[in-house]
C-alpha cells in the first residue's frame, strides 16, 4: 500500500504516475492508496485543484484527456459503439465529437453521451492508446446503428460492405421484428442479401418506417 503525506513529493509522483497508468480511477482506490478515507477527499481535491485529474463522473476521475479511454469504465456493463466503433474499425473516416456508449441507462459523462440498450453482447476488449476499451464489433456497431437510428443509412451500408455477413445476419436475428426489416432493408442496400432475416421478417405484414427516403423493396420498410 503507498501512502502519501502532505509534504511526501515522490508519493505524489507516484500518484500522478498511477492515474496515468489507468483509465479510470475511483474514490475507494485514492482512499486505499493514502491509507485514509477521510485524507483521500482532500487528497482528491488538491489533485483536481492542480489539473492532475478531473472528475468525470460521481466518485469517478481521470488523467486523460481522450474520452475514448476512459468511455466504457465509467458504468459497467457497457460498450462503445456507433461511430466511434465504425472508425476504429475502418468503417469511416469520420471523425466523432463525442464518443457514444450504449448502457443501461442514458446519460452524458465529459465527451461520452450514454445510449440506453438492453443488448450486452456483440462487443469485447481492444487496445487503443496502450489502454483496454471495451467496444462493439462492427457487426454490433451496425445493429446500433439502425436500432438507435443515429446515423444515415449510406454509412451503415458502407459499414455493412465491410462486415462479416454471417456474424451480421446471425446477430440480426436476435433483434426485434422492426429493427430486422430496415437491417435487412440496408444490407439490401449494400448489395448483401440477408436471406435467414427475411425468412424471419416475411409473415409480418406490418410495415417499418425509415427516417430516410426509401426505395420499393420487399422489407415493408416505408418512409
Amino acid at each position: 500500500m503507498i501512502t502519501i503525506c502532505h509534504y511526501d513529493k515522490m508519493k505524489e509522483r507516484e500518484f500522478v504516475e498511477f492515474a496515468k497508468d489507468a483509465p479510470v480511477i475511483t474514490a475507494k482506490q485514492v482512499a486505499a492508496l493514502v491509507g485514509d478515507a477521510a485524507y483521500a477527499k482532500l487528497y482528491i481535491h488538491r489533485m483536481l485543484s492542480r489539473g492532475v485529474v478531473r472528475r468525470i463522473a460521481k466518485g469517478i476521475y481521470t488523467a486523460h484527456g481522450d474520452p475514448a479511454i476512459y468511455a466504457s469504465h465509467i458504468r459497467y456493463p457497457s460498450y462503445i459503439s456507433l461511430w466511434f466503433a465504425f472508425q476504429h474499425h475502418g468503417a469511416t473516416t469520420q471523425m466523432p465529437k463525442t464518443v457514444e456508449v450504449m448502457a443501461r441507462a442514458a446519460g452524458v459523462a465529459d465527451g461520452v453521451e450514454f445510449i440506453r440498450t438492453r443488448h450486452f453482447w456483440g462487443y469485447g476488449p481492444s487496445r487503443y492508446s496502450g489502454f483496454q476499451i471495451l467496444i462493439a464489433d462492427l457487426e454490433k456497431a451496425v445493429i446500433d446503428a439502425v436500432m438507435t437510428r443515429r446515423m444515415p443509412s449510406d454509412e451503415i451500408a458502407g459499414a455493412i460492405e465491410k462486415c462479416d455477413r454471417g456474424k451480421l445476419e446471425d446477430y440480426a436475428l436476435r433483434v426485434d421484428v422492426s429493427s430486422a426489416k430496415r437491417i435487412g432493408y440496408i444490407a439490401e442496400m449494400a448489395g448483401v442479401f440477408l436471406a435467414g432475416v427475411h425468412d424471419m421478417v416475411a409473415g409480418d405484414r406490418n410495415y417499418v418506417h425509415h427516417r430516410e427516403p426509401v426505395e420499393r423493396n420487399r422489407w415493408k420498410v416505408i418512409e
